[in-house]
């Protein structure tokens, strides 16, 4: 079945999209509102230096007292006869910009570390709360989408969402603060004049606006390039053994470069598409200070304004170029964040593995298994993997499946462990429709032991007792061990069972490897095992000594077990041949060989 990279994108709107990411802050609101109010007494502090350099430009010109600017008459009305003297301005103007600078910079500390916390407690939410979703999708998901695609969500995408938080949140807060404190003191000293800003408004919102949709259009695919990325370097890199003998370097090189360069050109196109954006939008700034320029200096305009106040007035229409800028060079920030946002919802919101019922088992559970009118198929339109699968396992029986490759064998008893859900009939354990037990229930009645041997980068006994297993005592490890025949290569380790595997354990032999999957399995001890080509990395001698062992645990236990070499499954209680998802022949060793059928024919090829 063909993987693909990225799944249909769902359109969202991009404001909703927004508010839900940020629903993620809501626990942490008091901290989030004293850095909001950090930020506003950052922007507060930066409007008020500009309107004290007034009195220090008055002060130096013409002098305070002969001073009438704007702040002038607020600051007198505080000395006798309304007049600040000299001697006083000259200690009270400075100390009063050190302490603006001073809160300023208090301000922007508590607002900056204040939003940093709420956005790294986020980021850890979306991130636990996508690996969690990640762990509850159906098999069919994996089957349809590559790992590389999600491992790309998980860290290149859920990284996106952190810089939208993080820096777009504290520009946007901050500078957002900044330009509104500007354009009341700018109203407040001649509101005329400030008009003249509002006139250039609509067309910088126009701008923000039209490029919004080609920022998310472009992030998005910039984060699927990123996927393929991924997957070819992931590819390769698991694959490397069959790269070099094969001579693939440069196939894969070649591949990596147009991942890579695709990656490349859909960036550059959001590089241009963002500063393309903020340039018009500074030249209509830069030409909304100019047209104010131009009209101060009319004749009569500011005859009411001191020199000090002019020049203020001028400076603070001049320091509203850089918060705009500012605000729209985070724009890009934050459709990327929502673009990643929105591939990491679709994950989160994707249908979760079928959890079942309130069905109960009774206790103990005997392992009495059947398969009644059982059929599967992988996706509507796809022909049948099964169809019309009929047979019951007594408890303690052990059945073996064989038939060539695609014959449906694994499938079956991955509908038994539910990693599928059959498209039709039901399978029953003792008695109950597996389809209405919890699926936590069901799969811990299960043991398991495929030809894709699965270890961790951890110690040999956690590989061991892991997961609900955890708490088995060392004794019980040690049997499981003993019975896997695994006991001496383990002690030949350097640690033991302490020594860690490190990744996939590729330290270690495939037989190694086996012996230890099957030492999890037996130390779970549950009522059915799966034992999937669970020897076929094993030579003849290793296999002889597990099949022994197995032979021992396999009693009073329901076993299925599947083997392309037909000398391991002599002994089942049942045997089914299975083609092209049927059960053809049905029988032990002997009655089949008997019947000189297809379970014969496929011993006689093998010999």
């Amino acid at each position: 079945m063909n993987r693909v990279n990225t799944p249909p994108s769902k359109p969202r709107r991009g404001a909703e999209t927004y508010r839900r990411l940020l629903s993620y802050a809501l626990p942490h609101w008091p901290i989030f509102a004293v850095s909001v109010f950090g930020f506003l007494l950052f922007s507060t502090m930066g409007v008020s230096l500009i309107a004290v350099t007034e009195l220090l430009l008055d002060a130096v010109g013409a002098g305070v007292q002969e001073s009438r600017g704007f702040l002038a008459k607020y600051v007198a009305a505080w000395f006798p006869g309304g007049v600040m003297p000299q001697p006083t301005a000259r200690w009270l103007i400075p100390l009063a910009m050190l302490l603006i600078i001073v809160l300023r910079a208090c301000g922007n500390f508590i607002g900056s570390y204040g939003l940093a916390y709420v956005a790294r407690a986020v980021i850890h939410q979306l991130r636990t709360a996508l690996f969690k979703s990640i762990g509850q999708l159906p098999s069919a998901y994996f089957d349809r989408y590559t790992g590389a695609y999600l491992i790309s969500k998980v860290s290149y995408n859920v990284e996106q969402v952190t810089n939208s938080i993080t820096k777009a949140v504290k520009v946007l807060i901050r500078e957002s603060f900044t330009t509104i404190g500007l354009l009341v003191y700018l109203l407040l000293v001649n509101w005329k004049l400030t008009l003249t800003f509002f006139l250039f408004a609509p067309f910088i919102a126009f701008i923000v606006r039209s490029v919004g949709k080609r920022f998310r259009k472009l992030s998005h695919r910039i984060q699927n390039t990123m996927g393929d990325v991924t997957h070819v370097t992931q590819e390769a890199i698991n694959g490397y053994q069959v790269v070099r003998m094969y001579g693939g370097q440069q196939y894969e090189n070649a591949r990596f470069e147009t991942a890579s360069d695709n990656n490349r050109q859909q960036f550059m196109k959001l590089v241009v598409a963002d500063n393309a954006s903020v340039s018009v939008i500074q030249i209509l700034v830069g030409l909304s200070t100019a047209t104010i320029v131009w009209l101060a200096l009319a004749p009569g305009m500011v005859e009411a304004m001191t020199a000090g106040v002019f020049a203020a007035y001028i400076g603070a229409a001049a320091s509203l170029a850089k918060p705009v800028r500012s605000l729209s060079e985070v724009f890009a920030d934050i459709q990327k964040g929502i673009a990643a946002a929105e591939s990491i919802f679709e994950v989160m919101d994707a249908p979760k593995e079928p959890q079942g019922g309130r069905a109960q088992l009774r206790e103990p559970v005997r392992g009495e298994v059947t398969f009644e009118n059982l059929g599967f198929s992988y996706d509507s339109s796809a022909p049948p993997v099964l169809t019309d699968i009929n047979f019951s396992v007594k408890p303690g029986q052990t059945v073996a499946l064989v038939g060539a490759s695609g014959s449906g064998k694994s499938t079956l008893v991955s509908l038994l462990a539910r990693f599928y859900e059959p498209s039709s009939g039901r399978i029953l354990l003792d008695g109950v429709d597996t389809g209405e037990l919890r699926l936590a229930d069901l799969r811990h009645q299960i043991s398991m032991v495929s030809q894709n041997i699965v270890l961790f980068n951890d110690t040999v006994y956690r590989n061991i007792a892991y997961g609900e297993l955890e708490g088995a005592s060392l004794e019980d490890v040690q049997r499981a061990v003993e019975l896997a025949h695994a006991r001496d290569f383990i002690e030949e380790l350097p640690q033991g069972l302490q020594t860690v595997l490190g990744d996939n354990a590729q330290m270690l032999s495939g037989g190694q490897r086996q012996r230890l999957a099957i030492a999890r399995a037996l130390l779970k001890d549950a009522p059915i095992l799966i034992l999937d080509e669970a020897t076929s990395a094993l030579d003849n001698e290793s296999e002889r000594a597990i099949q022994s062992a197995l032979a021992e645990v396999m009693k009073n236990r329901t076993t299925f077990v599947i083997a392309h070499r037909l000398s391991t499954i002599e002994n089942a209680d049942c045997i089914l041949v299975m083609e092209q998802g049927r059960v053809v022949e049905s029988g032990d060793h002997a009655s089949l060989l008997a019947k000189g059928g297809r379970y014969a024919a496929l011993l006689q090829q093998q010999r």
